[in-house]
């Protein structure tokens, strides 16, 4: 009993360590393993060996051992295991001991895992006729790879041996590993069986192969079918086309001959996907017909697939029979074999990316959907591809304007035809990509006062969105925006070009702060605004403070800050200008006024041979209000001096009331 007891301990014992240790039988020499436990096997003779029911074609210098990682595309519980040599084109030899056929069964298939990385070489080899070989690419890591190399194209040789290479070229220590399994012959496929010619496509490189690329005169391909030097992104083709271009002939060309019109009556956008190491300009152009028509795209990121579409509705009933592509158009600044890969030429619908968008007349043009207004110069604006898009313009197309920078005036016009209503969008907005730092200018005319405002374009090669506050310029019925680059300057060329974008009318943002003073120039109709124009009166520390109420009725950084004495019925703010003030032209004297109370404003020249003054109120409490004074009397009087009594002739305030004041300055009627 005791013995039985112990013998049941000990088979159990046996049988948990063969569960335990199962991945490691084939370490025993000993044991015997019988892989195939199918009694219906049906040999494959294109199968050479599957390493448990198939092993048609004897390997040597190969042992079969247990699926290290039976996962993914491989779960098989036996594959073969190799250990390669030193030498860097040593391989795995497999006798076929027969001519293998490649009429029906052209590629050779097998899985395959490593953890090395390198190429991998696959050899057909006949004692008399030679050799052919095929690389492809090994990713070392723990998962098993389908491994496929297509010889079909050999079918007419009689080849009887396969050699594989691993790490081809590589001197090793002898010691790498290679798991294969499932080696095999199988039918070759044709991708394309079944699949119906589209006139539509030009060429896909693959199925669709319908029009010859180049001059057939000249013979050879002009365009070879390569493989994908990037499958991602908008092209995950295998196949594609290979140009090279001139890249030192600016107008070296890629010619497709239809030989027969062009039908774009249901497709009349061309696309082309294209990946080139540079970013450059492409034109296509058609031609051959009544008239040649020429788009032109831009190449905006390198080393990655885009897609360029040319809008030719234009050329509808045209009879156009050839297409012309012109890569790195107009330039020379390649070399002479500059290579573009391109797939997928084909004619699609046109699409109104604008159909249902909605007139806004506050836009004068985004040179895409809102072309509202014509924008006039000698060399007109022609629509271009954004040359360089960031966060403040992303649109794709942008106007280019051509100025001449020897013409200190030359300038931009934009003529509405009637009033333009500025009450509710006063604010200009013009985006501006420039090469160089510049003066802008923006002036609107044709209406009862006319308005001008110069900024800087201070950021080169970049979109800066450049602002205009025309508040003061509402109701003046102003007919026409003139913009004017590199305004009063003659240091340009002839051709200077700006590229412009989103030119509008917008609400004024209230919160910015105006401030920026650089390259103001001095404006004597002026007084002082206590910021970049004091030009008049010497108004020391303490009088000039920061806007207590920034709005959109004053958005100055800086105003003057007035302490009256309300007791005093005739305190006053004198402002003295030295000489006689000039009203011939500018007799409006304006002020704005911040006051915590209601209060008279009265406003005297003097000084001349005759005073003038004017009594006004201050009517709106706690907030900026603009209170003008006619002044067109005083004209010839020869006055000097502008006198302002806040609180006039009243003694109701305080030893210390404050008035906040800005902007004062003399302007037209």
């Amino acid at each position: 009993m005791n013995i039985f007891k112990s013998l049941k301990k000990y088979v159990v014992f046996i049988f948990l360590a063969a569960i335990s240790c199962e991945e490691s039988l084939q370490e025993f020499d000993l044991i015997s393993i019988v892989p195939c436990t199918d009694t219906n096997v049906i040999e494959n003779p294109f199968i050479i060996s599957d390493f448990e029911c198939q092993n048609n074609v004897t390997i040597e210098d190969l042992s079969i051992v247990r699926n290290p990682t039976e996962t993914g595309i491989n779960t098989s519980l036996f594959v073969g295991e190799y250990t390669d040599g030193s030498s860097a084109n040593d391989g795995l030899t497999i006798n076929y001991g027969s001519s293998i056929n490649l009429s029906e069964n052209g590629v050779f298939r097998f899985k395959l895992r490593s953890q090395i990385t390198g190429e991998l070489q696959v050899k057909l080899q006949n004692d008399s006729s030679g050799e052919v070989a095929l690389s492809s690419t090994v990713f070392g890591g723990d998962g098993w790879q389908q491994q496929e190399f297509e010889f079909n194209e050999f079918e007419g040789f009689s080849f009887n041996k396969i050699i594989i290479v691993f790490n081809a070229g590589v001197e090793t220590n002898g010691e790498d590993i290679y798991y294969i399994d499932d080696l095999r012959f199988d039918p070759t496929i044709d991708p394309c069986e079944d699949i119906e010619v589209d006139l539509s496509v030009i060429n896909d490189f693959e199925c669709q192969q319908n029009y010859f690329l180049g001059d057939p005169n000249q013979g050879d391909t002009v365009v070879p079918i390569v493989d994908n030097p990037s499958i991602s992104g908008i092209n995950t083709s295998e196949s594609v086309g290979q140009y090279t271009d001139n890249g030192t002939e600016p107008f070296d060309n890629l010619l497709i001959d239809f030989g027969e019109p062009i039908d774009l009556s249901a497709n009349a956008q061309f696309s082309i996907k294209v990946f080139s190491s540079i970013q450059a300009p492409v034109i296509a152009k058609l031609e051959g017909g009544s008239a040649d028509v020429e788009r032109t795209a831009t190449i905006q990121e390198a080393n990655q697939w885009v897609e360029l579409t040319f809008d030719f509705t234009e050329a509808q009933g045209a009879g156009n029979t050839r297409l012309i592509l012109f890569f790195n158009a107009g330039n020379n600044n390649g070399t002479e074999d500059d290579i573009y890969y391109i797939d997928d030429l084909r004619f699609v619908p046109f699409v109104d990316v604008c159909a249902g968008v909605v007139t806004d007349l506050s836009i004068i043009s985004d040179f895409e959907c809102q072309q509202n207004y014509t924008l006039a110069n000698a060399n007109g604006i022609p629509v271009v591809d954004n040359p360089n898009p960031n966060d403040v313009n992303d649109s794709d197309l942008v106007g280019s304007y051509t100025d001449d920078g020897t013409e200190p005036f030359d300038f931009l016009l934009v003529d509405f035809g009637q009033p333009f209503d500025l009450s509710g969008r006063p604010e200009l907005n013009i985006k501006v990509l420039s090469s160089s730092a510049v003066p802008l200018t923006a002036k609107l005319e044709g209406g009862t006062t006319p308005l001008e405002i110069t900024a800087n374009i201070d950021v080169v090669d970049e979109w800066k969105n450049y602002k205009f506050d025309f508040t003061s310029a509402i109701g003046s019925d102003n007919t026409r925006l003139v913009i004017f680059f590199n305004s009063g300057q003659t240091d340009g060329s002839i051709q200077d070009i700006y590229y412009i974008d989103d030119i509008r009318f917008t609400t004024v943002d209230c919160s910015e702060i105006v401030e920026d003073c650089t390259g103001v120039q001095p404006d004597l109709s002026i007084v002082n605004d206590f910021d970049c124009q004091q030009n008049y009166g010497a108004f020391g520390a303490g009088f000039i403070v920061q806007n207590p109420n920034i709005s959109c009725e004053n958005r100055s950084s800086n105003v003057g800050q007035y302490t009256d004495n309300g007791t005093d019925p005739f305190d006053a703010l004198i402002i003295s200008f030295g000489q006689a003030i000039d009203l011939s032209v500018n007799n409006q004297f304006k002020i704005k006024v911040l006051s915590s109370m209601a209060a008279p404003l009265l406003a005297k020249l003097e000084g001349g041979t005759t005073p003038v003054e004017i009594y006004q109120d201050i009517a709106v409490v706690g907030e900026w209000t603009e209170i003008s004074y006619d002044f067109s009397v005083a004209q010839g009087n020869g006055n000097t001096t502008l006198v302002l009594f806040f609180n006039a002739a009243e003694t109701n305030g305080t030893l210390q009331d404050i008035y906040y004041i800005d902007d004062l300055r003399f302007e037209a009627p």
